[in-house]
């Protein structure tokens, strides 16, 4: 028990010290100068060509080819296949493949994995990242693993995925497995912000809020909104009713956000937005039918 106790802890410093190098290096780096600029042009989803906000974020990362289409695309997909699946026999009906490579889409949390793993042997930084993801928050099969999502976030954030800078951000500021450290914390939200992550862009300003440093959490929401990100419409929202920003300031933003939004839209993404939307009404009538 005692072996597996100092390996443990090993393992721990290990990956705390690749870390801790990384988060050195880049706070060092850092050029706040970039801080409140404007995000760079969003990726395009290689389907549509319509702008995607991000790894996480109206997208889907396709684990056989490493390809990141967004959202409505992949749900197109897999409506146009539902469909011709309806009134077909068993042995007929066809199975949802890749729309780059053709392999067949898998629904298998193990599969799932062994992709992530074959990607990574490509050094494919969204699949580190998006592994992290599923170990971070237990999906996909995997028993939640803080230290296994840190070590992969880290492999994502070296191979220039800024989302994954947000998350280890997010370790430093709550003390997970890392030791807490605000300055830390907000090196990795700002050097993602510079790279262009609008999540990060977000989570800096609630970073930067919850340090009681309100005026730049707003510039930050400002910014995030602007580029089509909701939740920091939303916060600037009900800042707007405590008075922390003015009527015409929030006018701006707004059609700043819209005109971000109409350049994301498509009728794919609109009628997944809904289908998501109901089901969302449905779980919530569950719940409260529960309590």
């Amino acid at each position: 028990r005692a072996a597996d106790k100092a390996a443990e802890k090993a393992a721990v410093d290990a990956v705390v010290a690749k870390v801790e190098e990384l988060t050195l290096r880049i706070k060092s780096e850092l050029d706040t100068s970039d801080l409140f600029a404007p995000p760079p042009p969003k990726q395009e989803c290689p389907i549509c060509f319509l702008p995607i906000i991000g790894p996480l974020h109206d997208s889907t990362y396709l684990d056989c080819c490493g390809k990141l289409i967004c959202f409505g695309c992949a749900a197109e997909k897999r409506r146009v296949v539902e469909a011709t699946n309806v009134e077909k026999k068993e042995e007929l009906k066809r199975t949802e493949t890749c729309a780059f490579c053709r392999a067949p889409v898998t629904t298998s949390g193990e599969r799932k994995m062994l992709r992530f793993e074959k990607r990574m042997e490509l050094n494919d930084p969204l699949a580190y990242y998006h592994a992290g993801c599923c170990y971070q928050g237990g999906t996909w099969g995997r028993q939640v693993d803080a230290l296994k999502a840190l070590e992969l976030f880290h492999r994502a954030a070296e191979l220039g995925v800024p989302d994954a800078f947000v998350y280890i951000g997010g370790y430093y500021a709550d003390g997970i497995i890392v030791k807490k450290d605000p300055a830390k914390a907000r090196a990795c939200f700002s050097i993602a912000a510079t790279k262009g992550s609008i999540w990060a862009k977000h989570s800096l300003g609630f970073f930067e809020y919850l340090q009681g440093n309100t005026v730049i959490a707003l510039r930050h929401w400002r910014l995030s909104a602007a580029a089509g990100y909701k939740a920091s419409l939303d916060r600037l929202r009900v800042e707007l009713g405590k008075g922390n920003v003015s009527r015409d300031e929030y006018a701006a933003t707004l059609q700043s956000f819209l005109t971000s939004h109409d350049e994301m839209k498509s009728e794919a993404r609109d009628r997944e937005e809904k289908r998501l939307e109901v089901l969302e009404m449905k779980r919530e009538a569950r719940d409260s039918e529960c309590k």
